[in-house]
């Protein structure tokens, strides 16, 4: 017995060890106490924990062994033990089983949260428990919307429209019912739009930010939507809002209400300030249940859904919402006046309790009376009266002036009371001076794109182009406080406190006097913006340490951001496009953006978006430049540089964004070389890295990929270009925005078969198709609606569509072997049938003047119809000996242009019928489809080779190589009309947009028009950024190669042809040489010329160059020798050698000593000594024509030139030997040479006409 008692104390002393060991593992573990999913095990573990330390406690109170040896007989406590021990060890394990349970449920949490984290967001949209209706008012209508939200019948209406007037309070009805819904913990989310806040463009992004807030609400539902966007990453960002509703609300919240029966609270507040009508359409279609009127009904929401709409009754709110039979309307405009008097004067009692001495009853229930149910002319009205900043009446005059008006209903009511509270603040005999600063002010507040605080507004102002104001602005928005917020509180942004004040500014025959156009200050805005980014931005705003972590490891860099970008400087980055495009053209602000992008500025704009996040939005900014500054030759280069930044954020955004410093450490170095952004800013930035080898010169020749629904028959351009249209193999067209790659809408059904072709209105307002259902559709483009019924009279597929010039006529093409004209407004037939074709018509296209319709046909023949009399005229073009797949015109309407079958291009002349040159060869298989550049110039065609051409018309050659990348046929082709991309289509399901400047070449600049005759020779400087022109004239100018326009006055001197021209290593020298026999030198900056002519030559100084260290000047002359003149003091000497015309020379400076090279027409080159003006070798012999220009390679081991023998020749610079055979392939004398700056490549010009 003995035994056992020592064997009972060594147990209890052990499960006291493991009490120990319990407690510290946990206190260890603390942080875990923290997880919800753990503390019902924490909980139950202290417990047992507390149970087993009394336990151990009464054991041993019994302080004598003995007494415990008798008191144990019965085991009691043996028994103790072991249940403790088996209770404390079971709940060890549910606590590690939970812990690995928690784990799993963290890192698929993480997952979720990287999954949905993604998606488009609009902070601040939400729920206001500010806005609340005061307790005790509104109860009947929130009463009856409570038990509306918890009735769960399949016949309750699952959608609640509450309309009103202006000031009904229809956001307090709505912001009370969400907070309700947040306080018993329901899912629910509630979204807000604002007038101010359209910038923010709200009506892209609903969806998306209720689905984030509804999955914040439920695990279950959180976890259906992060499946829903997990392998689709571009839902998240698209803008096409009925995928929104369907792929991240309805399907996941479907998904959670299996499991969920509780009612799923959507509020959706003051729809009609999402902006225009266009803004909200396809929001009231999803909510009425028909996204498109061509598609079938949606299918009936949950029975758990309930949408609370609230808006202003205007008309295309109503014309959707209150015919559909399962939204419930109610209209505030309607409820009892008795009830809604008691509300309102509950509500005046609670705002006046204040001044209850001077109030009673009486007077809050004739102030209710009078406020015909408006609670924000309540609002106002408490505020008039409580007025505290007047002299004059007490308040209960103000309250005898507010009753004794004139009553009045509805707008009118509340504009009467704007114009009270106005003109208090301004009295008549102030006006004539205070209305034209509050209309500048005022116009501020409206016109910007989000609201600014006071001391932001304050500091865009002092950036107005009419310089600072003389006048403080919190003394003229001070006395605002009762229609504006952040009156009186310099963080606040200032806005209108109501919806109606800012319409009853805004329209003039409601305001009169206090009419405010916010539109006049746009201009202010767009040159305050730009100044802002001029004193605001710098290198590393936020002061980054180093480029090793991206953004999101940076510590306190959100802190950083809004210390360092001030609140107007973030406003200017992300809107300063806005309130240019908002502008017309104006040349002053023209040059404004133009010194932005001349600027690193440029660089530092972007490196702020992207610490902002905002990088995207610089995409829509660009846009917005681009399009305003078309048109305007002498800002063409500002519109190069606009789009070669654009292709710069398009390529390194991503790795802008991850980590900011990169933008300047591998975005830039990895530019192309010859791209404006590269050759600008490189050099700036020495210490970054440097390519050494690999260096791609220009931008990819493909911008992007779109991916259809399916496989793509044809694509189709709108006039602006903004927009692609594309036919799908199943029967739908899909529109796409341009520049985001982002659907525009939802796909357009209707047609029962494949689209084969489709087509833009010259105004872009409508789309029309061709379908192998035989039919001919017409669209809103914009909508996404069909207009009328099919055009129906084909009796076989309608393979190519076409619309007038004037938009009034649709021509179709069919397998029927008949051309149909139809109206366009009336869907009419015009006249039968074009019919006199022997096989099926493959297109079809209309003539620039409207008068003629081409058409290609299956039996391999071209056929020109009169328009009006549906006549053929001449003979049919005949010519290929394949199918004619496609037919186009070109712009002038001269030339006709086909693709067969037959794998050629052919262009046909429009009156004779004539084929003009040969066919145009290359492609290996069939040519589906034709397209002609604006310009005239060059055609495109796209081919089954799965390639995509581009011809000079001129010549019938291709243009650089095949533009490859689709990996099925390329069926259809389309330009935009600057010519400056191409869209292709192909079956492999996608869209590519191409970059035609890339893929043809254009001249960086306009062309440098100013001399008056021939330009004889070109230098460009060593920074790359003036160029130097010798001509005719017997002027040299010099030219910024960015504009192209003229840095200094022509430089005058010369009195016959300037022949040749130099610029020296510095930069800050031009050297000429002249027919006139004479040398002159200038300054590059001022143009002035540096001392006297240099005289000496007895004929035409023919090239000239300057010593790398700018001592001497060297010259090369028909009259046979080479003169070098040391500049300081003029002096030279004459090397002779040649035995004709010396027509170029060139200098290197290797380690041995000063080298000049001359190339002559007596057929040879000539190195000479610089030092002692000897040959340094025999003549280099080869050439059998002069030689017109050398070159000399960086590194000085090597010579080339060029000969009228039409062949370069590369030479050994120390042997004098010939390297290599001569390099042939010009047609014609070779004029020029040049090597490039690494030693790698030759460049050659040519009397041929290329490079």
């Amino acid at each position: 017995m003995i035994l056992d008692q020592v064997n009972r104390d060594a147990a209890v002393s052990c499960l006291l060890s493991k009490i120990s060991d319990v407690y510290a593992l946990l206190t260890e573990r603390d942080g875990l106490a923290r997880i919800a999913s753990m503390l019902e095990i924490y909980g139950k573990i202290a417990r047992q924990t507390l149970e087993c330390a009394d336990f151990v406690v009464h054991y041993s109170d019994m302080k004598s062994f003995w007494r415990r040896l008798g008191k144990h007989v019965l085991n009691e406590t043996e028994a103790a033990i072991q249940r403790h021990n088996e209770v404390l060890d079971n709940l060890m394990q549910q606590f590690r089983d939970q812990i690995a349970l928690t784990t799993i449920e963290t890192v698929h949490r993480i997952a979720e949260d990287l999954d949905v984290s993604g998606m488009e967001y609009v902070p601040g949209a939400g729920r206001n428990t500010s806005k609340n209706c005061l307790l005790g008012t509104r109860e009947d209508i929130l009463s009856e919307i409570k038990c509306w939200i918890r009735s769960m019948g399949e016949d309750v209406p699952r959608v609640l429209w509450l309309s009103g007037t202006a000031g009904k309070g229809k956001s307090a009805i709505a912001h009370t019912i969400a907070n309700w819904s947040y306080e018993r913990g329901g899912m629910r989310a509630c979204f807000c739009f604002d007038r101010t806040r359209e910038a923010e463009r709200r009506h892209e992004k609903i969806f998306t930010t209720i689905a984030r807030d509804l999955a914040d609400c439920d695990i279950i539902m959180r976890g259906a939507l992060a499946r829903a966007v997990h392998d689709d990453n571009e839902v998240k960002h698209t803008i096409d809002i009925s995928r929104q509703w369907q792929e991240l609300v309805v399907g996941p919240i479907g998904e959670a209400s299996k499991a969920i029966t509780a009612p799923v609270l959507i509020v959706i507040d003051a729809l009609d300030e999402s902006g225009d009508t266009k803004s909200r359409e396809q929001i009231l279609r999803l909510l009425s249940g028909n996204p498109n009127t061509s598609s079938p009904p949606l299918p009936p929401l949950p029975s758990n859904f309930r949408i609370i709409v609230t808006s202003r009754p205007l008309e295309d709110i109503h014309n959707t919402l209150h015919p559909a039979p399962h939204i419930r309307h109610v209209s505030l405009d309607d409820l009892s006046s008795a009830s809604t008097a008691r509300d309102i004067q509950l509500y005046i009692a609670s705002s006046l309790k204040d001044l209850c001495p001077i109030f009673n009853d009486a007077h809050f229930e004739a102030l209710a009376l009078k406020s015909d149910g408006l609670f924000e002319w309540a609002r106002l009205t408490c505020e008039y009266i409580k007025g505290t900043n007047r002299v004059g009446m007490d308040p209960k005059g103000w309250f005898n002036a507010v009753v004794a008006g004139v009553s009045a209903k509805g707008t009118r009511l509340l504009d009467d009371m704007y114009k009270r509270v106005l003109a208090d603040i301004m009295p008549e005999d102030e006006r004539e001076e205070g209305i034209p600063i509050f209309r500048s002010v005022m116009g501020q507040i409206l016109a910007s794109l989000e609201p600014l605080p006071m001391p932001a507004l304050t500091t865009m102002r002092l950036h107005f182009p009419e310089g600072t104001c003389d006048y403080k602005m919190d003394r003229v928005i001070g006395p605002l406080g009762s229609l504006l917020t952040g009156t009186s509180d310099s963080h606040t942004p200032i806005r209108p406190l109501h919806a109606s004040f800012y319409d009853f500014l805004t329209d003039e025959s409601r305001s009169h006097g206090f009419f405010v156009d916010a539109s006049l200050v746009q201009n202010d805005l767009a040159f305050a913006s730009l100044r802002v980014m001029e004193g605001g931005l710098r290198f590393n705003i936020c002061s980054l340490e180093n480029s090793y972590l991206p953004n999101s490891s940076v510590p306190g860099l959100e802190k950083r951001v809004k210390d360092s970008i001030s609140t107007e400087l973030s406003y200017s980055c992300r809107f300063w496009g806005t309130h240019v495009k908002a502008m017309s053209f104006e040349s002053s602000l023209a040059k404004e953006v133009e010194a932005f992008f001349d600027g690193e500025r440029l660089l530092w704009w972007l490196e702020a978006l992207a610490l902002m996040k905002s990088l995207g939005g610089s995409v829509m900014t660009l846009s917005y430049i681009v399009d305003w500054f078309s048109g305007h030759a002498e800002f063409m280069h500002v519109g190069d540089t606009t789009r070669d930044t654009l292709r710069f954020v398009r390529t390194f955004a991503a790795t802008i964004l991850r980590s900011t410093p990169h933008l300047y450490l591998s975005a830039l170095p990895f530019a192309p070389t010859q791209s404006r952004i590269f050759r600008k800013f490189a050099s700036k930035f020495p210490r970054t890295p440097r390519i050494i080898a690999g260096h791609v010169e220009n931008w990819p020749q493909m911008e992007k990929i779109l991916h259809a629904n399916d496989m793509v028959f044809s694509v189709a351009l709108s006039p602006d270009g903004k927009r692609i249209a594309c036919g799908l193999l199943d029967g739908t067209i899909q529109v796409w925005d341009m520049e985001t790659g982002e659907a525009l809408c939802a796909p357009l059904q209707g047609h029962t078969s494949h689209v084969m072709s489709v087509a833009f209105s010259p105004d872009g307002h409508r789309i029309v198709s061709g379908s192998y259902d035989c039919t001919v559709r017409v669209w809103d483009a914009k909508a996404g609606e069909a207009l009328g019924s099919p055009l129906q009279g084909h009796a076989s597929y309608v393979w190519s569509v076409a619309i007038s010039p004037d938009g009034k006529r649709i021509v179709s093409g069919s397998k029927d072997e008949t051309i149909r004209v139809w109206d366009m407004e009336t869907g009419e037939a015009f006249g039968a049938p074009l019919q006199g074709r022997t096989s099926g018509v493959r297109s079809v296209t209309i003539s620039p003047d409207g008068q003629r319709i081409i058409s290609g046909s299956q039996d391999n023949t071209i056929r020109v119809w009169d328009m009006e009399t549906g006549k053929a005229l001449g003979a049919s073009l005949q010519g290929h000996v394949g199918v004619v797949l496609s037919v186009t015109i070109s712009p002038d309407g001269k030339r006709i242009v086909s693709g067969s079958s037959d794998k050629t291009i052919r262009v046909w002349d429009m009156e004779t019928g004539e084929a003009s040159g040969a066919p145009l060869k290359g492609h290996t298989d069939d040519v589906m489809s034709v397209a002609i550049l604006s310009d005239g110039n060059r055609i495109v065609s796209g081919s089954y080779d799965q390639t995509i051409r581009v011809w000079d018309v001129k010549t019938g050659e291709a243009v650089g190589s095949p533009l490859q990348g689709h990996t099925n046929q390329v069926l259809s082709v389309a330009i935009s009309s600057d010519g400056n991309r191409i869209v292709s289509g192909s079956p492999d399901k996608t869209i590519r947009v191409w970059d035609a400047d890339t893929i043809i070449g254009k001249a960086s600049v306009a062309a440098l028009e100013s001399h008056t005759a021939s330009v004889n020779a070109v230098a460009i400087s060593p920074d790359g950024c003036s160029i130097v022109s010798g001509s005719d004239d017997t002027t040299v100018r010099v030219w910024d190669i960015e504009t192209g326009k003229a840095l200094v006055a022509p430089l005058k001197g010369h009195t016959q042809s300037v022949l040749s021209v130099a610029i020296s290593s510095d930069g800050k020298d031009i050297v000429s040489g002249s027919g006139d026999k004479s040398i002159r030198m200038w300054n590059m900056e001022t143009g002035e010329a540096s001392g006297v002519s240099l005289q000496g030559h007895t004929d035409y100084v023919r090239s000239v160059a300057i010593s790398p260290d700018r001592n001497c000047i060297v010259s090369g002359s028909g009259d046979r020798t080479i003169r070098v003149w040391h500049i300081a003091t003029g002096e030279t000497y004459t090397l002779s050698g040649h035995s004709d015309w010396v027509r170029s020379v060139a200098i290197s400076i290797p380690s041995d000593g000063n080298r000049i090279v001359s190339g002559s027409d007596d057929r040879t080159i000539q190195v000479w000594d610089m030092g002692t003006g000897k040959a340094s070798s025999a003549p280099l012999q080869g050439h059998t024509d002069y030689v017109l220009s050398v070159a000399i390679s960086p590194d000085a081991c090597r010579i080339v030139s060029g000969s009228a023998d039409k062949t370069i020749r590369v030479w050994d610079m120390g042997t004098g030997e010939l390297l290599g055979a001569p390099l042939k392939g010009h047609a014609d004398r070779v004029n020029t040479v040049a090597i490039s700056s690494d030693g790698n490549r030759i460049v050659s010009g040519s009397h041929d006409q290329t490079v």
